[in-house]
């Protein structure tokens, strides 16, 4: 992979600062105009190779070692992906989008913006069968979160800036092609979830857990293709399952709602209400708590109709197609922009935007009269 203008600007910039060299000083060096120069480190125009070669000289460097693609020194990041029956384009693109993202975690982390919130968890042993496995881990992360057996928020917008606060992970949620329910990366300190927002809420809501899980496990380069959830899985795929559920739905809470209450469609459609998860999630949590038998899990999960129509469920039953940029990865771009390390290029990559439409929402709105926008931002020109 060619080394990317934002990670050779990165490296000119450190060589810089290596050097002692301002701006000014190394286009005057490299017999460039400072203006040019600076419209390059900011990725509003390209270098041409002499001026690669003369900066590179300018800084004591080969041309080589300024350019060099040190992809391979790095170890390649895992991914674990659930993916939807229909295998499609999705996975390309949900691959390629996470991969931009990591590669702007690595410009951070070359300005001096590094991760500084990496999971904190410690995993209980893998020890005994996957389900069992899920769900001790699940009571591990609820009292290391500090909520014991109480409700998580129940947008899955919500859940996610909850979840990144508890366990400093990044959590993106975007519009993906159908085939694709989510995506997990780990790279060095970054633990990035990409949760598709083109399926029910309370999918995205099980996405999100099950990515939390792969994620705390470090469940390496794992791709499942098929959709069923409660079918028969890979060992993580079936812990990441058992998590999802027990962390979205507490026993201690299940069982406090439903002692002494037999489970009809308006209690189950309470409680489905009030976990955000589908009828499917709740009748196998109820199975594997022991609460019903596999007669009982079934008539819950016939209760479809009677459910789904009741008030409230409308919006849980809909896709949430709004975007949400990973959280901690928006605030160290944002950092290292207003610094003035990086142009509102990056930045409107993190936010999946248009540039030209960023910065006018950036702009001070224009009255008759004013004068003309700023267009310099910390010394930079953006």
């Amino acid at each position: 992979m060619a080394l990317s203008t934002e990670r050779l600007s990165a490296r000119i910039r450190e060589a810089m600062r290596a050097a002692g060299l301002t701006q000014v000083e190394l286009a005057n060096a490299a017999e460039m105009d400072p203006t040019a120069l600076n419209k390059a480190l900011m990725g509003r125009r390209g270098l041409k190779s002499l001026e690669v070669a003369l900066i590179a000289e300018a800084l004591g460097q080969s041309t080589d070692a300024l350019l060099a693609d040190d992809d391979m020194a790095v170890s390649p990041p895992a991914f674990a992906a659930r993916l939807q029956v229909v295998a499609s384009p999705a996975v390309e693109k949900a691959m390629a989008w996470a991969e931009q993202l990591r590669e702007v975690d690595r410009l951070l982390n070359e300005l001096g913006y590094p991760e500084t919130s990496p999971l904190r968890l410690e995993v209980p042993p893998a020890t005994g069968d996957p389900v069992r496995q899920g769900e001790r881990l699940a009571a591990t992360m609820r009292q290391q979160a500090a909520v014991g057996a109480a409700d998580l928020p129940q947008g899955a917008d919500q859940l996610a800036a909850w979840a990144e606060r508890a366990f400093g992970i990044d959590v993106c949620m975007t519009a993906l092609p159908v085939g694709l329910d989510g995506l997990a990366l780990s790279d060095g300190r970054l633990r990035l979830a990409l949760v598709s927002t083109g399926v029910a809420a309370t999918r995205q809501r099980f996405t999100i857990a099950h990515e939390i899980c792969h994620l705390a496990c470090g469940d390496g380069a794992t791709f499942t293709l098929d959709e069923n959830v409660f079918g028969e899985r890979t060992p993580e795929e079936r812990r990441a399952n058992a998590f999802a559920a027990a962390f979205l739905m507490p026993a201690e809470a299940i069982e406090q709602a439903i002692t002494g209450r037999a489970i009809t469609a308006a209690v189950v459609s309470d409680l489905l209400g009030r976990f955000r998860v589908s009828l499917d999630a709740f009748a196998f949590r109820l199975h594997n708590l022991n609460i019903v038998d596999a007669a009982g899990r079934d008539r819950v999960r016939s209760m479809y109709s009677q459910v789904t129509l009741r008030p409230g469920r409308v919006d849980d039953l809909q896709a949430r197609n709004d975007r949400r940029a990973p959280g901690g990865l928006l605030k160290r771009v944002m950092a290292a922009y207003h610094a003035g390390e990086i142009g509102i290029r990056v930045v409107a990559q993190v936010l999946d935007t248009d540039v030209e439409l960023l910065l006018g929402e950036l702009s001070p709105p224009r009255f008759p009269g004013a004068p003309a926008a700023d267009t310099q931002h910390h010394g930079y020109e953006l």
